[in-house]
């Protein structure tokens, strides 16, 4: 088919973005696609991690398909933070070489594999691993764990709970993420993404959650005790799958902010008062973290306060076995490994 030319849009609002996405898809049958870079637009962390992957999948899976950027050359910012790198091109800074600050991490690759630093490590649980690293990168958006430990906990808890969640249901080894501070506003933002299995395949695990679609597949995975492993036997003490890890961290985020996620055609966008249901593209799974820092308060309170509420609503539900959240999903990270009282 003949060329074909599609601009990326330069309002990037989630219903924006998603619609491109769609759009995107269409073009798998050409030859030749220019997308072109509007020469002013806001790119989040969401926003380059949901564009970067489609259009990396897209040439993955039509690898003659030779795709061009317009406009690449006015966009020092995308490039730095590994926008062109996550899109399979080579320029500007590679996946993870920027060094980051305590207002921004770069377009970053992370293998399950890298989590073992030393030899020590290969006889702990890697959700112990995993909550070593995701404390590095909460310390570095936080900018001092000690001044702003709200904000430290409410990274260092929801990172690891939306890392294990790949991990441990994606089939999958690998995940990117992004973050993002604005100190004018005071608002963090981070986003996930992964070429997983995705949400519906990974609920259909469990017999008692198999679903026609996306759509509803999200609607669950956002309730407690809903997992496509929580009628498994535990095969640890302390990290089995109890299915609170994304009906917390989404609480969380609504407290001021707001929950992106998305998984093939269907998305959700929670915030303090909506939620959104959306239609989209996206192979595998992306979520949105997107938090007020003035309105964090207390995290150990909230999550003990969710905690009640997940145990009532666990209780409706089907098929759930209403199994009671693991200890980890409920405590932060100081909590257990120090045995400090802080807050």
């Amino acid at each position: 088919m003949p060329n074909a030319t599609i601009s990326i849009p330069k309002q990037t609002d989630i219903e924006t973005i998603f619609a491109f996405g769609i759009e995107l898809d269409r073009y798998s049958q050409h030859d030749r696609l220019i997308i072109n870079l509007p020469e002013k637009a806001f790119f989040s962390p969401f926003t380059m991690l949901f564009i970067g992957s489609k259009i990396a999948h897209l040439r993955r899976r039509c690898p003659n398909l030779q795709v061009v950027f317009n406009g690449w050359d006015k966009h020092d910012y995308i490039s730095h933070m590994g926008f062109f790198s996550l899109c399979g091109f080579d320029h500007g800074k590679a996946l993870g070489e920027a060094y980051g600050s305590h207002q921004y991490l770069p377009i970053t690759k992370l293998n399950s594999d890298m989590l073992i630093e030393k030899k020590l490590d290969e006889y702990e649980e890697m959700q112990d691993l995993l909550q070593r690293h995701v404390d590095r990168i909460a310390t570095v958006l936080a900018r001092n764990d000690d001044e702003n430990h709200a904000l430290y906990n409410v990274l260092s808890y929801s990172l690891r709970e939306v890392f294990r969640n790949v991990f441990e249901h994606g089939d999958v080894k690998d995940l990117c993420f992004c973050a993002q501070y604005w100190p004018r506003s005071n608002k963090v933002e981070f986003a996930v993404s992964d070429y997983g299995i995705g949400v519906k395949k990974g609920l259909g695990r469990n017999p008692n959650f198999r679903f026609d679609t996306d759509k509803q597949a999200l609607e669950y995975a956002m309730l407690p005790s809903v997992s496509g492993r929580t009628h498994q036997p535990r095969v640890s003490e302390n990290w089995f799958n109890s299915g609170y890890g994304l009906y917390m961290t989404s609480r969380l985020a609504r407290n001021g902010g707001n929950f992106v996620i998305c998984s093939g055609s269907s998305a959700i966008c929670l915030t303090p008062k909506t939620k959104s249901n959306l239609i989209t593209s996206f192979p595998g799974t992306i979520l949105r973290v997107k938090l007020d820092v003035n309105s964090i308060g207390d995290v150990q309170a909230r999550l003990s306060e969710f905690r009640e509420d997940g145990k009532k609503i666990a209780e409706t539900i089907k098929g759930s076995g209403n199994r009671p959240p693991s200890a980890m999903s409920l405590l932060l990270r100081r909590d257990y490994r120090a045995g400090s009282t802080r807050r």
